[in-house]
């Protein structure tokens, strides 16, 4: 991924993670714009080692993702329905994101990005999100829960 890219990245997060951390009371890690990057690059690496082409960072899908992991994190609880009854499709059209393909991965207390990725890899359905054919978008969301980081990777194609 370029540096602009990362860039993009790092300010979107940088720019979410202030606005769940007011809106929710919500606490991301100190490294999340590190942690985002690495998530992004491991992805992309696999799609590439896989015949797979990268997928681009998304900020409205990452806004979704960062509500879920706040979520997540403000209501001590794991999993893909929000404390509201959402679930990621709903979560989003709420960020302004028209999906014609949609599909997430959670994950929590792993301490580093690379596990995450492993351990997605090693899981039949989130590689199968992962290495989809059509998926061209995706977003990240990373908060500090009690028993480590909540992870939210939503990847989508837009219609």
């Amino acid at each position: 991924m370029n540096r602009l890219k990362s860039i993009c990245i790092a300010i979107g997060l940088s720019v979410l993670a202030g606005q769940a951390t007011a809106a929710r009371n919500c606490a991301t890690p100190a490294n999340v714009n590190v942690m985002a990057q690495e998530i992004a690059n491991g992805i992309n690496a696999n799609r590439r080692a896989n015949g797979q082409p990268a997928i681009r960072y998304n900020q409205r899908l990452s806004q979704a993702a960062m509500t879920h992991a706040c979520d997540m994190a403000a209501n001590g609880f794991f999993g893909h329905n929000g404390s509201n009854g959402s679930d990621v499709n709903r979560r989003v059209r709420n960020a302004g994101y028209q999906g014609c393909l949609v599909a997430e991965n959670l994950a929590w207390g792993y301490p580093s990005s690379q596990q995450i990725i492993s351990g997605w890899m090693q899981s039949p359905g989130h590689r199968s999100n992962m290495l989809h054919p059509r998926v061209a978008e995706f977003g990240v969301g990373i908060t500090q829960g009690p028993r480590g980081p909540n992870w939210v990777l939503v990847l989508a194609k837009g219609c």
